[in-house]
């Protein structure tokens, strides 16, 4: 899962039947497709049990089922979950720095994250989406076929993930062990989908960007760093005035999807107004950190 990972409300395995949770995963891959095959929806499946054999470290395993949705079709695929018992838990604007993934939850099935676009990819979602299923394969799940992208798609999607994870095997396995021609159809894909400044980033071929108003964010999700700096990399990275003034709105309210995974239950008034002050305190104290610190710098040059 991703930044929003949930961590707190989900049930053990004794509470799901004492299903291994691999083998859970497997199965809600197959039912997701069967419910997007009734109601007309595409989607490609992602990462775990969709990574195509030699893609990824082997023995690894996922928690939930990702997939990527055609952007028209959401409210289908919505309807469908929740008409199936599946229980929206987190937003797509405060899922992650992109707002491009949302959580359901289910008590049989787990974890669904719904992915609208691919973080580090800029072009239009619906566009996007026809690129990476333009070389789709049936890769079987549990036995049953489910579309996911090709192998360049994948080779690419999964770099751009150990990017905004700060760094996974994915590299090695997904784009090193990759020979240059595997590798220039991965870089003509970004260039595609204009996803190159996120893949040197995950290449460590960032720095050749540093121009690129996302140059910051990249690097932060790389180094990691404080709070001020991650927004101070996020109004770099925003484009155009709203979505500057979406983002002000953002820095100043408690992410209550994040809270509520926090406590494995709805946030009271309280506790979100005692989060907020938690918030504002350390903005405070790391404003007043960096001024020591550009104090005590300059008194060093004098």
């Amino acid at each position: 899962m991703d930044e929003h990972d949930p961590t707190g409300d989900e049930p053990t395995d004794d509470a799901l039947g004492a299903i291994p949770i691999a083998a859970r995963v497997h199965l809600s891959h197959t039912v997701v497709q069967a419910l997007a095959d009734l109601h007309g929806v595409d989607l490609l499946h992602l990462k775990g049990p969709a990574v195509l054999p030699g893609l990824r470290e082997p023995g690894r395993h996922s928690s939930d089922v990702d997939v990527l949705v055609r952007p028209r079709h959401l409210p289908a695929l919505v309807t469908a979950l929740e008409s199936s018992g599946w229980e929206q838990r987190t937003t797509f604007a405060a899922g992650s720095v992109f707002a491009h993934a949302a959580n359901w939850w289910h008590d049989d099935w787990g974890w669904v994250d719904v992915h609208l676009h691919w973080p580090g990819v800029t072009v239009d979602a619906e566009h996007a989406f026809d690129i990476f299923a333009r070389d789709l394969i049936h890769h079987p799940i549990a036995h049953r076929p489910c579309p996911v992208p090709g192998t360049a798609a994948q080779r690419l999607i999964l770099v751009l993930h150990s990017a905004r994870s700060g760094g996974t095997t994915d590299v090695q396995y997904a784009w090193e062990a990759a020979d240059a021609e595997q590798q220039a159809d991965v870089r003509s894909l970004a260039a595609e989908l204009g996803a190159e400044v996120a893949l040197a980033a995950g290449i460590g071929e960032l720095e050749q960007h540093r121009d690129d108003p996302t140059y910051l964010l990249w690097r932060h999700f790389l180094e990691g760093g404080t709070r001020i700096g991650e927004w101070r990399a996020r109004w770099a990275a925003a484009r155009g005035v709203r979505a500057k003034s979406h983002l002000l709105t953002a820095a100043m309210r408690v992410n209550q999807d994040h809270l509520r995974m926090e406590l494995g239950r709805p946030p009271t008034k309280e506790e979100i107004r005692a989060k907020q002050r938690e918030r504002l305190q350390k903005a405070r104290d790391e404003v007043r950190s960096r001024a020591r610190s550009q104090w005590e710098a300059r008194v060093r040059k004098r």
